[in-house]
């Protein structure tokens, strides 16, 4: 079978009462499963139980299991292919671009925040 890779956006919400704790286990069950192919990024909401992921699939049966979801019974569950984000290198190719583009602050700028934060013990995520 031919590869066939693409970025997928999954947008997660789980059901009414979940507490954030449990919201957020399942949820990283849920990016940890490689059969679903490599999650490039993942964060989970602060004003909801729930979370975003990018995946890059390279067949069907990937798409799929991202689709099926079964960790997260009762969720909501949206996802969406992307255009550009056709690998997860060309994910960070879009950050990039977007970010150098219509903000003129390239990756290597970020990357070079991040660094230092480490560098100072300081934690990256507030770099």
């Amino acid at each position: 079978m031919t590869s066939r890779r693409r970025c997928l956006m999954v947008m997660a919400c789980a059901p009414e009462g979940m507490k954030l704790r449990e919201a957020n286990h399942l949820f990283n069950r849920y990016i940890a499963d490689r059969e679903r192919g490599h999650c490039v990024f993942h964060d989970h909401f602060l004003d909801r139980p729930g979370g975003v992921a990018f995946f890059e699939a390279t067949d069907k049966e990937q798409e799929e299991r991202i689709r099926q979801a079964s960790e997260l019974p009762g969720w909501t569950i949206q996802v969406h292919p992307l255009i550009h984000s056709r690998s997860a290198a060309g994910f960070v190719a879009q950050l990039d671009y977007t970010s150098g583009t219509y903000f003129n602050i390239p990756l290597s700028a970020l990357t070079e925040r991040i660094r230092k934060a480490k560098e100072e013990n300081r934690s990256p995520y507030q770099a």
